[in-house]
């Protein structure tokens, strides 16, 4: 029985537990890290925040370069501050080419390194950090190219706007990186970008579902805040969620002729795959399996059998446990967009 102290004690943890949820910012969510403890998020922090979106912080008021483990900054603003360019063991600026640690990045010969620095930047973090959760890299060096602007990407790509990258495992093709900054999007194309190297590099010849490597791509990328605000203008119409087929369809396949179709459809095949991946990493055991799913498909290993071993069917079947039709959004309905790119409030 609780009594009348206790009651007005319970009801006050309970209404401060509400502010805070009500109050709860995407970049306060718990960040993802090789010793996370899955399922990450309750239901109710994930229906106040949205998904976990931590790629801003270096737009914040405040913020300081990230320092790894030898005492050395990497990340946004510790190769360049403003139009200076720090001095680093190991930078090398040409014309046209800025390479640094295992980074190449090619650009047009007349910018000066300061105008697409921050790129070798955001590079240089999304490898350190997924390389860790996949705890996996390569040997060789990344090279992004990086046209002069969207007239010159939609040249070499075919793409719009929406598809951040084509990816090719010896260059990688970006969008503009000062529309990607401008967009707020970078560091989630760098992320995404790299993850997709890398899990190309750890699957070796094995034939893996088009939805595990974009899913996986995307959900280590935190790319559901903006999966959010991209669809809700669709909602009106009907379900954004596509079923699995479909989804995979749309991702392997080439671009809708129409801007705008293929817009549409590669958002919601994207989050799609998102959703099937958020399932199976946060609901399923974690990083863990799905990495070494990827290791010992890449050795040689059937998938299938692999897949049944760590998760108790094939990935045919495993597509059909994940069909994210089937189940509702982990953020549940109240879907309305994050203000991602500004900080949490204050005290």
């Amino acid at each position: 029985m609780i009594r009348g102290g206790s009651l007005v004690l319970v009801l006050a943890v309970l209404a401060a537990a509400s502010v805070i949820a009500q109050d709860l910012h995407p970049a306060e969510l718990a960040p993802l890290t090789p010793d996370s403890q899955f399922p990450r998020f309750t239901a109710e922090e994930l229906a106040a925040a949205g998904y976990p979106d931590h790629k801003h912080a270096y737009s914040y008021p405040g913020f300081e370069p990230m320092v790894d483990e030898n005492g050395e900054t990497y990340g946004p603003l510790s190769l360049c501050r403003g139009t200076m360019v720090i001095p680093r063991d190991g930078l090398v600026t040409e014309a046209g080419h800025l390479r640094y640690r295992g980074v190449h990045l090619v650009c047009n010969a007349e910018f000066e390194p300061f105008q697409v620095m921050p790129m070798v930047e955001q590079l240089d973090w999304a490898r350190r950090h997924v390389a860790v959760l996949l705890a996996h890299d390569r040997a060789e060096t990344l090279t992004v190219i990086n046209p002069d602007d969207l007239d010159e990407y939609r040249l070499l790509t075919g793409y719009g706007f929406h598809r951040l990258y084509r990816y090719d495992p010896d260059a990688i093709v970006c969008e503009a990186a000062f529309v990607l900054f401008a967009r707020g999007l970078v560091s989630h194309a760098a992320h995404h970008l790299v993850a997709t190297w890398l899990l190309d590099d750890l699957a070796g010849d094995a034939d893996l579902p088009v939805w595990l490597t974009e899913g996986l791509a995307s959900y280590l990328a935190e790319d559901g805040t903006h999966y959010l605000n991209y669809l809700a203008m669709y909602r009106p119409q009907g379900s954004v969620i596509m079923d699995p087929r479909r989804a995979t369809e749309i991702l392997a396949g080439p671009p809708d002729p129409d801007d705008e179709t293929d817009k549409q459809q590669f958002r919601m095949a994207g989050y799609a795959a998102f959703l099937m991946a958020w399932e199976l990493v946060e609901n399923r055991g974690g990083l863990e399996p799905v990495r070494e799913l990827f290791a010992r498909a890449g050795q040689g290993e059937d998938p299938d059998a692999v897949c049944r071993d760590l998760y108790g069917v094939d990935l045919a079947a495993l597509s059909v446990e994940l069909d994210p039709t089937l189940r509702p959004e982990p953020v549940g309905e109240a879907v309305q967009p994050r203000m991602v790119m500004r900080p949490p409030p204050g005290p």
